[in-house]
């Protein structure tokens, strides 16, 4: 382990200006996690915010960002120090510290870099897998960033990176077609969602709908798996999945009406969802640390067999 102070890392108020910016739910949730955990949390969501920047570019640039992650990726598998991207220089400082895997790291970029290739996924299958990539990876990493490094743990990590990521892609349908990428398995062209024709936007809904209740049984799985935090991250880890689960539940009393732009969740309404979570919050708090018998339903990875830490029948 890396046992240099957290400020050599990157300046913890810059991620955390990025965090605030640009991920208010975890923001929000990052409250509830004591100071170092916050600080190391959003340390890793400012180095795949950083990513994802770099992956979100026109078209006229996607040989050159391909190049740089690709770059990236080579730079954090063999820690090259030499003229080192910054991100890379973070996630490998990140990974000396806290013990991440690299080969989840790596997993991420892969996902990243299918960003930058054109996305119009075809099946579940792929959906899910791409979903794994990007954010049940992330899962991963925060588990050992939280000190949890049982291999039990992993699988329900996975599954709440997941559904969050299944949440993110139903708000952010018009603006990644935009971008020219249609993450649902879906038969239309991106363009055409662009367009949305009327036939069109009821199509998309009802896929919409069909992933939401999809996420509805990984957040089930992924928030059981929250014992085995230790008790001091519960509450900011339970907050996070439950505010940005009710992402997905507001644009289902929208009528999945997506075509209408993001669907956010306002300041009054966390507040809200918080205080009415607070008998859930005592539970986690009280209860033990996860009993043995625990168990991880093995049907939700059935899509994500060849996958490091998935759970394989």
């Amino acid at each position: 382990m890396d046992n240099r102070p957290a400020d050599e890392f990157a300046p913890e108020s810059v991620a955390t200006r990025i965090l605030a910016t640009h991920g208010k739910t975890f923001y929000w949730a990052s409250f509830f996690l004591s100071r170092e955990k916050a600080e190391a949390a959003s340390l890793l969501y400012a180095g795949c915010r950083m990513l994802d920047d770099i992956a979100d570019v026109t078209a006229d640039d996607q040989g050159s960002t391909t190049d740089l992650l690709q770059s990236i990726k080579r730079q954090i598998g063999t820690r090259d120090v030499v003229d080192t991207h910054p991100v890379s220089s973070l996630f490998i400082r990140l990974i000396d510290r806290y013990g991440i895997d690299p080969v989840v790291v790596n997993d991420l970029l892969e996902g990243l870099i299918q960003d930058t290739r054109g996305v119009a996924l075809t099946s579940q299958q792929a959906l899910e897998s791409y979903c794994y990539r990007v954010a049940g990876t992330v899962g991963i990493m925060m588990c050992s960033i939280l000190g949890v490094h049982q291999r039990a743990a992993m699988p329900f990590a996975i599954d709440l990176g997941i559904a969050m990521q299944l949440t993110n892609i139903a708000r952010d349908v018009l603006e990644d077609a935009k971008l020219g990428r249609r993450y649902l398995p879906f038969s239309e062209p991106a363009t055409s969602i662009v367009r949305a024709a009327d036939s069109t936007k009821q199509q998309v809904a009802q896929v919409i709908a069909q992933q939401l209740r999809i996420a509805e049984s990984f957040y089930e799985s992924g928030i059981s798996g929250i014992a085995y935090l230790p008790r001091g991250s519960r509450v900011g880890i339970y907050l996070a999945a439950t505010l940005y689960r009710a992402i997905g539940r507001k644009l289902k009393r929208n009528a999945y009406r997506w075509w209408l732009g993001r669907t956010v969740v306002s300041k009054t309404h966390k507040c809200a969802i918080t205080v009415l979570a607070l008998p859930k919050l005592v539970m986690l708090l009280c209860r033990r640390d996860a009993p043995p018998q625990i168990g991880h339903c093995t049907e939700l990875h059935q899509n994500l067999a060849a996958l490091p830490y998935v759970d394989r029948q």
